[in-house]
C-alpha cells in the first residue's frame, strides 16, 4: 500500500489537470494568461514558501464537469482530511492486482475528482487523488441514486495513477483519458457492476462533443465498454451486459425518493445497497458507501486453483491500453499453482517497493507475430510498468510456436539491454527442457524455469532509482553546478554519490529535428549511445539550451502519440551528460514524453 504523505501547508501543487469531465469552452490558459514554465525554479528560490504556493496555485486550473475552468487553491489541498473516498479507493484497489501508488484526499475546491501531483517537503512528486465530497453525492442523485456512478469516477482517477500518466498544468490528453475510462470499466466489472452501471456517470454527466483535453461521451462510453468486456472475457462471464461478475457480491435494487422523481433519462438501476449518509461537520452528503467486499474480493496476489487458464486480449495496435493486474499470465494452464502464487507475491512486492512491474506470459498463440513483437504489443495493451518512467517488462514463452520474446520499457532497457539474450535463454530452457517433462501441469521446479528470467530482472532493476527527482531542467542544472563547485574545491564525489548522476528529470522543450546527424548537432552525437539505445532527437528549451535525447526504437509505440518536429513536449528522461557551459549540448536518455500543455 502507499506510504502516507506528510500533507502539510508546504506541499506545492505543481499540477492539477486530469478530471473526468470534458473540458470545453476554454483554451486552457491560466487566468493571468501565463503558464507554469517548466524551468522557472531558479527565480522562485528567493520567494517565501507562502508566496510560492500562492503563485503556483494562481496559475493552476481544473476541468469541471460543465467544462468551465476552475482555479484551485493549493492551501486547501494541504489542509485536506481523510474521507470516505479513501475507503472506496481501497475497495477498488482490491480488484486491481496492483499496489497503490497514490494517496486520496477530499478538497472542497476540486470541482469533481482529479489526479494530482504534489511536490512535498522532500522535493519529490507524490501522486494524489483529490475529490469533492458534495459533488460525489450530487452525482449519485443525478444518476438516480446509482452508487456505481461515483465509484466509476474514482476508478477513472485510479487508472491514471496506476498507469503512470504524466500530469501537467494546462490539461490532459484524450488518449490517456480513454485509457482511464477503459480501466474504469475493467475494474467495475470485477467489482460486480453491470455494463449500464459502469457507464452511468458518463452517459448522464458528460457532453457528446469532444473537448480540447477530453473526448466526447460516445468515445468514452465505448472505452468503458471495452474495459468491461475485457474483464468479462478474462473471467469467463456472461458478457451481454445484463449479468454481473460471477465473483462479485450479490446486489439488490435500491428504492429511493430521489430516484422515483428522477428524469426518465436517469432510470433507477440496481446498485450496491446502503444509501449515502451525512457528514456532521459539513452537513453535506458523504461519499456513497456499498457492501464490504473485503472477504469476497480477489486479493492482489491470490491465484486460482491448480491449472488456471488466463485469457489475454488479441494484439491490436489500435486498441486502447488498460492495466491488466497480473504478474503471471498462463494461457495454457500448465504452471504450478503454489509456485505461481509465491512468484505473484514476489512481483507484487517489487512493484510496491520500486514501482517496477514485470509480467511473464505463457502464451497460447503469438497471433502471427514474432515473440518480441508480441511482448511489446502486450506491454502496451496491458500498460505494464508506469508510462512516465518506463519501468516495465514483459517476458513471453510460446510453446506452440517454440519461441520466446522479451519487451522492456525504456527505463528498464537502459539498465538491462546487455542481458536480453540471457533472459531469452532462461525462457528457452522452460520450453526445451522443462515443459516436455511436465505431466499435465508442471511441478514447482519446472514452473520456476519460466519465472527465473523475471526474477533476475527484478534483482537488477531494484538497485536503480525510478523516482522523478527533478521537476525541471533548471532545477537539475542548479544542483549540477553546486556539485561541480564542490569538486572544484577539492571535494571527492563519486558518481554513485552524485545527486545528479543518472537521475530522472522532467524537461519541457521543442523537438527541432529527428535527424540531428545531418545538422550542426552531429558533433555532439555519442555513437555508442546511439548504437546501444537508439537515434537521438534534437530538442531546445525555452532558455535556448540544446539537448540530444536518445530514443529507443520501441518507445514511440508504447506512447500515446508519435514524436513530431516542431511540437513541444514534456520529456521524462535520465541524465546522461551535463555541462555548465550554456553553449554545450546536453545529453539525456528518453523514458517517456507527452505533448506540452496548450
Amino acid at each position: 500500500m502507499s506510504t502516507r504523505l506528510p500533507l502539510k501547508r508546504t506541499l506545492l501543487c505543481t499540477a492539477l489537470t486530469i478530471a473526468l469531465a470534458a473540458c470545453g469552452g476554454s483554451d486552457g490558459a491560466a487566468p493571468t494568461g501565463q503558464t507554469l514554465a517548466a524551468n522557472d525554479a531558479a527565480p522562485r528560490g528567493a520567494m517565501s514558501e507562502a508566496a510560492m504556493i500562492d503563485e503556483i496555485a494562481s496559475q493552476l486550473q481544473a476541468c469541471s464537469y460543465d467544462g468551465s475552468p476552475v482555479k484551485v487553491d493549493a492551501h486547501g489541498m494541504a489542509a485536506g482530511r481523510d474521507g470516505a473516498g479513501q475507503q472506496v479507493v481501497a475497495e477498488i484497489m482490491k480488484y486491481t492486482g496492483l499496489p497503490q501508488n497514490f494517496d486520496v484526499l477530499p478538497h472542497p475546491q476540486v470541482p469533481n475528482a482529479a489526479a494530482v501531483i504534489l511536490v512535498g517537503e522532500d522535493k519529490l512528486p507524490h501522486r494524489v487523488i483529490a475529490y469533492n465530497e458534495k459533488f460525489m453525492a450530487d452525482v449519485q442523485k443525478a444518476t438516480a441514486n446509482n452508487n456505481w456512478a461515483p465509484i466509476s469516477i474514482m476508478a477513472h482517477e485510479v487508472g491514471h495513477h496506476l498507469s503512470g500518466h504524466t500530469i501537467q498544468p494546462g490539461g490532459s490528453q484524450p488518449p490517456t483519458e480513454l485509457e482511464a475510462d477503459k480501466f474504469s470499466g475493467y475494474v467495475l466489472y470485477k467489482m460486480g457492476a453491470l455494463l449500464a452501471d459502469a457507464q452511468k456517470a458518463m452517459n448522464t454527466l458528460v457532453p457528446e462533443a469532444d473537448g480540447p483535453t477530453h473526448p466526447g461521451r460516445g468515445k468514452r462510453v465505448k472505452a468503458i465498454a471495452e474495459g468491461w468486456e475485457q474483464a468479462c472475457a478474462q473471467q469467463g462471464g456472461d458478457c451481454s451486459g445484463a449479468v454481473a461478475s460471477p465473483t462479485a457480491p450479490t446486489r439488490t435494487p435500491v428504492t429511493d425518493p430521489v430516484a422515483q422523481n428522477a428524469p426518465a433519462t436517469a432510470a433507477p438501476t440496481t446498485a450496491p445497497t446502503r444509501a449515502p449518509t451525512t457528514t456532521a461537520a459539513t452537513d453535506a452528503p458523504a461519499f456513497p458507501t456499498f457492501p464490504t467486499m473485503g472477504e469476497d474480493a480477489p486479493k492482489a496476489t491470490t491465484v486460482a486453483t491448480k491449472g488456471p487458464v488466463d485469457v489475454l486480449p488479441k494484439p491490436d495496435a489500435n486498441a486502447i491500453p488498460a492495466k491488466f493486474g497480473k504478474f503471471v499470465i498462463d494461457e495454457i494452464g500448465v504452471l504450478d499453482a503454489g509456485q505461481r502464487a509465491a512468484f505473484e507475491q514476489q512481483m507484487y512486492d517489487l512493484a510496491a517497493q520500486h514501482q517496477v512491474e514485470i509480467v511473464t506470459i505463457v502464451a497460447k498463440s503469438l497471433h502471427g507475430m514474432s515473440a518480441d513483437d508480441y511482448a511489446y504489443a502486450m506491454m502496451r495493451q496491458l500498460r505494464v510498468g508506469k508510462l512516465d518512467v518506463g519501468n516495465g517488462a514483459v517476458l513471453v514463452a510460446a510453446p506452440n510456436e517454440g519461441q520466446v520474446g522479451v519487451a522492456m520499457g525504456p527505463g528498464v532497457m537502459l539498465e538491462m539491454a546487455d542481458y536480453i539474450d540471457l533472459e531469452k535463454d532462461r525462457l528457452k530452457g522452460f520450453i526445451e527442457i522443462g515443459l516436455p517433462y511436465c505431466k499435465g501441469t508442471c511441478n514447482a521446479a519446472q514452473t520456476e524455469m519460466v519465472l527465473g528470467a523475471a526474477e533476475h530482472i527484478a534483482h537488477d532493476v531494484s538497485h536503480w532509482d525510478f523516482q522523478l527527482r527533478y521537476q525541471s531542467l533548471g532545477e537539475l542544472l542548479a544542483k549540477y553546478e553546486e556539485i561541480s563547485d564542490a569538486r572544484m574545491n577539492g571535494q571527492d564525489i563519486e558518481p554513485e554519490q552524485d545527486p545528479t548522476w543518472r537521475k530522472i528529470v522532467r524537461i519541457e522543450g521543442q523537438l527541432v529535428s529527428r535527424n540531428p546527424a545531418s545538422g550542426d548537432q552531429a558533433k555532439w552525437i555519442n555513437e555508442i549511445k546511439q548504437e546501444r539505445i537508439g537515434a537521438p532527437v534534437h530538442v531546445t528549451t525555452a532558455e535556448g539550451r540544446n539537448l540530444l535525447v536518445y530514443v529507443h526504437p520501441h518507445t514511440e509505440a508504447l506512447m500515446t502519440s508519435k514524436l513530431e518536429e516542431g511540437k513541444s513536449y514534456v520529456f521524462i528522461a535520465r541524465e546522461a551528460s551535463l555541462s555548465q557551459n550554456p553553449k554545450d549540448t546536453l545529453s539525456f536518455d528518453l523514458l517517456s514524453y507527452d505533448l506540452a500543455a496548450r
